[in-house]
């Protein structure tokens, strides 16, 4: 971000933090200490001032705001993914829903078919013996 534009809000902040990322030993206040890897190899020239600008307390103030912007922001995203985590879990669920009800209806409707054409085959074949057992019981009596 090379520019500081007066409509973003966040943009000298992500300066800020691009340029202390970009230095290896900038989130560390004791590197000035350590030297500039940070890793306890012999100093490549004490610099008091890095020493006390890591331990000025409007320093450490700063970097904590900094630091609490950013882990709200992870919040955000954070809730975000869980968000739409969520959210393609119900359409999954819903599409399993929409398919039973599928198979169901399809079920239903191939066995009232059956029961139907069972129903004209019963008529037809059985209206014969039917009838003349009607006859047979008029007759009698």
């Amino acid at each position: 971000m090379a520019e500081n534009k007066g409509n973003e809000p966040w943009a000298a902040w992500a300066e800020s933090m691009q340029k202390m990322l970009a230095t290896p030993g900038a989130m560390n206040p004791f590197a000035g200490v350590m030297g500039a890897s940070g890793g306890g190899a012999a100093p490549s020239g004490f610099d008091p001032a890095q020493l006390m600008k890591a331990l000025d307390p409007d320093e450490i103030e700063r970097r904590i705001q900094d630091m609490r912007a950013v882990e709200a922001w992870m919040r955000l995203a954070l809730s975000g993914v869980e968000m739409s985590i969520k959210t393609m879990e119900m359409q999954r669920d819903a599409y399993a829903s929409f398919g039973k009800m599928r198979e169901r209806a399809t079920r239903t409707v191939t066995e009232s078919a059956e029961a139907a054409a069972a129903v004209v085959r019963g008529a037809t074949r059985g209206a014969e013996p039917k009838r003349a057992a009607r006859r047979a019981s008029t007759r009698k009596r």
